[in-house]
């Protein structure tokens, strides 16, 4: 069988420190760290002097004009966030009545095959379901299409098969023991299903007229959950990159308020007329400029780290179908 595409992606996350950063990581904690890479750069800038913020210092104009107009700007970003998210969850009573009436059918079809009176209610709960049964049927393929095969090579073709579709159905399993959101989502980051798809329609084809019903009917199984993978990953998706972006918001007020008040005051305190002597000693403006860069800076930490997962997460889950889009690695970017 062909290395699956969707394979890309579990090398551009393998490494912890990569996955923690772009995916897994609490946003505010990757904030933090940017932050203090803020800080340190600053404290490097003013401490070999590089960059004057005494007395007299254009650091001023970058306060009262620049920093603080950017800053608003940020604020006024969250708002458009919070648009967003409240236009796709406004809708009338009818969409609202066939948006579930969807799901529940969705549920009922993967309830058939899996051969239980109901789904989980949690999607992490709810893909482990999915490995867990498509795992099975691959083996009821393997053992009826072993029965039926003419020839070392077709018995050889079979558990090349199973054995690539059951490596990508335990992967699904292991989300039962998963309690991270994005932890189970990076379970079904790339093209796998697609891939898997494909070579079940090839498989089927190529021996159509050797398999039994009951190796035909596992096929049709594993195509109908294969399909409900790609369509939970997607809703998934959604549902988590839209806490992301609600949370986002949140984090920019939290940060954004505090930097704009330290901005302003900040300013004014640079803008001191020279025949008054500044509110602080001038010896400590560089410590204040290093500690207040966090401050001031904080927001943006805050958008780069929420944007870097909501990115990750929307470029391996681009697509829903067996046609996708050329990849890029994480590693390149």
């Amino acid at each position: 069988m062909p290395e699956s595409r969707g394979e890309t992606v579990t090398s551009d996350v393998g490494n912890p420190l990569t996955r923690w950063l772009y995916i897994t990581g609490d946003r505010l904690v990757v904030a933090s760290v940017f932050s203090l890479l803020f800080v340190a750069l600053a404290a490097l800038l003013v401490g070999f002097g590089l960059v004057y913020v005494g007395p007299g210092s254009n650091f001023a104009s970058a306060l009262s004009s620049g920093m603080l107009s950017g800053l608003l700007t940020l604020l006024t970003v969250a708002l458009s966030i919070n648009q967003l998210i409240l236009s796709r969850l406004f809708g009338s009573a009818g969409s609202l009545s066939d948006q579930l009436s969807g799901t529940l059918e969705y549920r009922r079809t993967v309830e058939a095959v899996s051969g239980v009176p109901a789904s989980p209610n949690d999607p992490s709960a709810f893909l482990g379901l999915l490995g867990d049964t498509l795992g099975r049927r691959v083996e009821d393929i393997r053992r009826e299409a072993t029965e039926t095969a003419v020839s070392l090579a077709d018995a050889e073709d079979v558990d090349d098969y199973a054995d690539a579709v059951s490596t990508y159905a335990d992967r699904l399993a292991a989300a039962d023991d998963l309690g991270d959101t994005f932890e189970v989502l990076l379970l079904t980051l790339g093209t796998d299903y697609a891939d898997h798809m494909d070579t079940t329609r090839a498989f089927e084809n190529k021996y159509s007229e050797t398999l039994s019903d009951e190796a035909t009917e596992a096929l049709d199984d594993v195509q109908t959950l294969l399909k409900a993978v790609a369509t939970i990953r997607q809703f998934f998706k959604t549902v988590t990159l839209q806490q992301e972006l609600a949370m986002l918001s949140r984090h920019l007020i939290y940060t954004g308020v505090p930097a704009v008040v330290v901005t302003y005051f900040l300013s004014a305190v640079y803008t001191t007329s020279p025949n008054q002597p500044p509110p602080i000693d001038p010896s400590l403006f560089p410590v204040v400029m290093v500690l207040a860069t966090g401050i001031i800076l904080a927001p943006l930490a805050v958008l780069v780290a929420s944007l870097l997962r909501v990115a990750t997460v929307s470029l391996y889950t681009v697509s829903i179908g067996t046609f996708i889009p050329p990849e890029k690695s994480i590693e390149s970017d």
